[in-house]
């Protein structure tokens, strides 16, 4: 925005409120609980809604649309069909958003419990090409015979078992890029009769440090997480 307004009026505040279950205000001395958009009924029911049209507010803040995939991860709320629509329809306007808050945002998915079901949402709805389009290049690859899965597949696996484990951010984020580089690598080995990926280790390492570099993470972090992939 251009300027900022205060009001007085909590009716004001909780209108610009991003989700309904984040505009329910409390009166301390008088006991009232201020829920105008029905807020309380969608944390009974798990939903994330936006107030009001979901279009004016994620033309508010783009990054709105990153924070109902955190929800949907933190909380296990699922996403009214309005708000997807509105996001899916509506991606675009991530790329006006800064890299650091995207960053932010992202390393809360990743360390949430669920970072692949964050994942899958963040593709479903268009955004991870805003984010991290390197990994939806992994979809539908297939792998050598010493592999079950396709390596977009292998890669969502690999980094919620390292949630499942516990593990710190920069390993989360190791499991998730250690094989990001096998779609450019890939080629067939007609003697073997299946696929190779000789020397991804080297380019996925290179990759990693671009796409860090780009969500403007910290030195150390990049160099411990391309260090591992």
């Amino acid at each position: 925005p251009d300027k900022v307004i205060f009001s007085k009026n909590i009716l004001d505040d909780l209108k610009r409120r991003d989700f309904t279950i984040n505009s329910i205000a409390y009166n301390v001395k008088t006991g009232e609980l201020i829920d105008p958009f029905f807020g309380v009924a969608d944390l009974a029911r798990g939903v994330i809604k936006t107030v009001g049209q979901p279009l004016e507010r994620f033309s508010e803040d783009g990054l709105r649309m990153l924070r109902a995939v955190r929800f949907h991860v933190e909380l296990g709320f699922v996403l009214d069909s309005e708000t997807e629509k509105a996001i899916f329809e509506n991606n675009h306007i991530l790329q006006h958003i800064s890299k650091e808050r995207i960053r932010d945002e992202f390393i809360k998915i990743i360390m949430s419990k669920s970072p692949m079901v964050g994942i899958v949402m963040l593709n479903k709805l268009g955004l991870l090409s805003y984010i991290v389009p390197e990994l939806t290049e992994s979809i539908g690859i297939e792998q050598n015979q010493a592999h079950a899965y396709d390596v977009w597949t292998h890669l969502l696996k690999t980094v919620q078992h390292s949630a499942d484990k516990g593990y710190p951010l920069h390993v989360r984020l190791a499991a998730l890029f250690h094989d990001i580089a096998k779609p450019a690598t890939r080629r067939w080995d007609d003697q073997a009769k299946q696929w190779t990926f000789y020397g991804h280790e080297v380019i996925g390492s290179r990759v990693t440090r671009k796409i860090l570099e780009n969500l403007k993470f910290s030195r150390e972090t990049i160099e411990n997480v391309t260090n591992l992939v």
